[in-house]
């Protein structure tokens, strides 16, 4: 995988992707904030196109949910 700077930041980024914060970045963040999203984008019809903007702020709230607390759940020594 990729490197991180620090123990501390290689767990909370399991912690995001793997571990107790996978549902919201993987189903909240990713699928609904940016493939359903997209796909309703792409629909061009105004109610699917407002559903999608509101579906990626949505996802976008979880990812930042996720990305700041699980750092503060790992024991820093």
């Amino acid at each position: 995988g990729m490197p991180h700077a620090s123990d501390t930041a290689a767990k909370a980024a399991h912690a995001i992707s793997h571990g107790a914060y996978r549902t919201h970045f993987w189903i909240g963040s990713i699928l609904a904030g940016h493939v359903v999203a997209f796909a309703l984008l792409l629909t061009g019809w105004t109610p699917a196109v407002a559903l999608g903007g509101l579906l990626a702020i949505a996802g976008l709230y979880l990812f930042e949910y996720a990305f700041v607390l699980a750092p503060q759940e790992i024991a820093n020594s």
